[in-house]
């Protein structure tokens, strides 16, 4: 039954591969325009190549060959951009993850094997086939846990941040003057970025509600993206500005609240489900000798 599964399987990977090359999934042009751009990067710059480790190279490879397939990844390249870790490091660390994963089983049936327990060859490799698809998928876990909590952290930090703005508009500057005077108030990574983020929009030549524009779609913060498209609409009228900020701090401000009462309130739950579990298994624990003694009447 398994030679005859694991033959069907290698056929249907061997048809789907022929599907694949005959007729070719349409390519994204985001992609297209990566993968001419990493190629010249490629061919430019060959001496840095030589300087590069073998993780570095097989991360750059893995990266051009899911942006030739169209596998962008947009939401797996939002995290990996606010935690500031580098596409490349994770695709090798996924893969090295899938590596340990399929090695596992094979090396746990070798030893098993030179104990004197036979355990085949398929068994093996579909556990190890199994456990490499699951490790894998642990990088991407811990990777979307961490850009969460920093991505709530930096909403809460956006929302101090525009009423800095607002009272420094409110004091006389302009616009461009209030955003990056009112960033370099603040403390802490969140306010950190929207600096740097300020002053390269200010050395690029870019203005800054579309620095932060990009900087929301970069890290996939609506509430940034939000912000620039605003400001960019009401830049020229001060008082329009003050009060689009006061509005949105105060939304962010009344979401963050709610956003805790619900946090609240399912802690709060998942204690009192955890109490009901202990008192019910403590009756049951009390009570079995007793149902014991009468079934056996």
């Amino acid at each position: 039954m398994i030679p005859a599964l694991l033959i069907g399987a290698a056929c249907g990977t061997g048809l789907l591969a022929l599907a694949w090359a005959i007729v070719p999934p349409r390519r994204d042009l985001a992609a297209a325009i990566a993968t001419i751009d990493s190629q010249r990067s490629t061919t430019t710059a060959p001496a840095r190549d030589d300087r590069e480790s073998l993780t570095d190279r097989l991360g750059r490879w893995l990266t051009v060959q899911l942006e030739r397939n169209g596998f962008m990844a947009p939401k797996l390249r939002a995290n990996l951009a606010l935690l500031d870790r580098p596409l490349e490091a994770h695709l090798v660390s996924m893969l090295a993850m899938a590596a340990f994963g399929i090695s596992l089983p094979i090396l746990t049936s070798l030893i098993v094997n030179v104990a004197g327990v036979s355990t085949g060859f398929s068994v093996p490799l579909l556990a190890g086939l199994a456990l490499a698809a699951g490790f894998s998928l642990i990088p991407n876990t811990t990777v979307a846990t961490a850009a969460a909590t920093r991505r709530n952290e930096l909403r809460r930090a956006l929302a101090c941040y525009l009423d800095l703005v607002s009272m420094a508009l409110a004091g006389g500057r302009g616009v461009p003057e209030a955003l990056p005077a009112a960033a370099q108030l603040g403390r802490g990574w969140s306010f950190d970025v929207i600096a740097d983020t300020l002053t390269m929009a200010r050395y690029s030549g870019t203005t800054p509600w579309e620095a932060l524009r990009a900087l929301g779609e970069r890290v996939d913060v609506a509430e940034l993206r939000d912000l620039g498209s605003a400001l960019g609409l009401v830049a020229d009228d001060g008082a329009k500005v003050r009060e689009s900020l006061r509005a949105r701090a105060a939304t962010a401000r009344a979401r963050q609240l709610a956003e805790a009462e619900g946090a609240a309130e399912r802690a709060s739950s998942s204690i009192t489900n955890a109490q009901l579990f202990l008192g019910f298994s403590f009756l049951l624990f009390l009570g079995y000798p007793a149902i014991a003694a009468v079934m056996a009447i």
